[in-house]
């Protein structure tokens, strides 16, 4: 990790609890991809990423929050999933194929589209907090796979670079 960072003996056993299934994220991470990439072959996208959280990311938002969470499936973001479209139309229609293919977390997603009135600029975006379900995967050996949540996140690419230098000047604090 790049700086130091001081966690709690509770912050510690969910960062080595990250550490130790790693390999249930990755696992995640590219079921996940699998799955909805096909399903969103008719609409053009601008782009499609996907990431797991960075281990200094992790003791970042636990340095910060980490009271905040009971055990590593309370965190909503370690494998995440951006999809960046067009056109604002898009946005709905992926989130139609999303809805289809996750179980969705309805009451931790929200659409920050909606905190805006029409005529302010800001922060858009729609984020659905998912799970996998045991149509896609059931894996006894691996039963975490249908228990981890991860967020999707669509924007269209204008709300994509908004985010990004807000993200960077707002909430990392970085200058350049």
């Amino acid at each position: 990790m790049d700086r130091n960072f001081t966690l709690d003996a509770h912050g510690e056993k969910l960062l080595q609890q990250y550490r130790d299934r790693r390999h249930v994220f990755e696992r995640l991470e590219r079921l996940a991809y699998d799955s909805i990439s096909p399903a969103l072959r008719d609409i053009t996208l601008n782009a499609i990423e996907h990431r797991i959280k960075e281990e200094r990311s992790l003791a970042g938002k636990l340095e910060l929050k980490g009271s905040k969470y009971r055990s590593l499936e309370d965190v909503t973001d370690i494998f995440g999933i951006r999809i960046i479209t067009f056109y604002t139309d898009d946005v709905d229609k992926v989130a139609a194929i999303v809805k289809h293919t996750f179980d969705v977390d309805w009451e931790n997603s929200i659409d920050k589209r909606k905190l805006h009135n029409l005529t302010s600029f800001g922060y858009n975006s729609l984020h659905y907090i998912c799970r996998l379900p045991k149509s896609i995967v059931d894996d006894p050996e691996m039963p975490e796979l249908n228990t981890y949540r991860f967020e999707v996140q669509m924007r269209t690419a204008l709300q994509h670079v908004w985010s990004t230098i807000e993200h960077d000047i707002g909430y990392k604090g970085v200058t350049k």
